[in-house]
């Protein structure tokens, strides 16, 4: 038995993930995956590979940031208490020594054996981040954004190529207001068979415009224009300790359905 370490994953690799993944959801449900364009994997597994049950363990790294790895961790339920996790731990800190680790954990009951197994190690609380949902179908969209036809606020999108943005947004858009730029969100959107979907990222006012509703003006303006382009789910992620966007993106419907506790170690 002996941990390996990988960055390419091949098809059988990635069915091992999938069939360890689905058993600690089985035993343990929590809305947690492991993304297979990671940067680098840490597996522990018996040394002759003959099936996905033979892979005990994975600890997967994604470069959040310079000297930063955000970290998924899985252990099949009957192989837990044994080290395993520890082992690739340790291989990861040897491997990258002058990096930081962080471990989102969902808030739920299920959880708590993780949230025991990070505070044994020493990890300690970072930050609380909430995932919040606004559907294009719910019944109270237009309590929320009431037809304003004559709204002054003008929006501008560019694409990917003409602007430099994160890796996964393939659009960015300005509000403007009598020429001035009131607020910019970045966005990604994809669509499958059943629904299309915007996820915002980045949403900013300028310092100086705060508190005086632009947020709100400007989400009024872009959330309905996407509506009509088919877009039928909205997606965001914000700190549970930025009480001005909370405030704001709850004030336009949308609603918390999931909360992550990080874990920094």
């Amino acid at each position: 038995m002996s941990v390996k370490i990988e960055t390419v994953l091949s098809p059988a690799r990635k069915q091992q993930i999938t069939g360890l993944v689905t058993s600690c959801l089985t035993a343990f449900p929590a809305p947690l995956s492991v993304p297979t364009d990671g940067d680098v994997f840490f597996f522990w597994e018996q040394e002759k590979t003959a099936s996905p049950s033979d892979l005990y363990a994975l600890l997967a790294l994604y470069l959040a940031e310079d000297g930063l790895w955000e970290c998924s961790a899985f252990t099949l339920p009957d192989k837990r208490q044994n080290g395993y996790f520890s082992e690739l731990l340790e291989a990861a800190e040897r491997a990258y020594p002058d990096y930081e680790f962080s471990f989102p954990v969902p808030d739920l009951e299920t959880s708590l054996p993780a949230k025991a197994a990070l505070a044994a190690m020493g990890a300690e609380f970072w930050y609380r981040e909430h995932l919040m949902e606004l559907k294009a179908n719910d019944p109270y969209w237009n309590v929320f954004f009431p037809e304003r036809p004559d709204c002054p606020l003008s929006l501008q999108m560019q694409t990917e190529s003409d602007r430099s943005a994160t890796a996964d947004c393939n659009q960015t858009v300005y509000g403007f207001f009598e020429g001035i730029c009131i607020a910019s969100c970045s966005l990604a959107i994809s669509a499958n068979e059943s629904r299309t979907t915007c996820c915002l990222h980045h949403v900013l006012v300028p310092e100086s415009l705060r508190g005086q509703g632009w947020g709100t003006r400007f989400l009024g303006a872009l959330l309905p224009a996407l509506k009509k382009q088919g877009v039928s789910s909205f997606l965001l992620q914000v700190s549970g300790d930025n009480q001005p966007a909370l405030s704001l993106y709850k004030k336009t419907g949308f609603q918390i359905t999931e909360t992550l506790s990080y874990y920094l170690y």
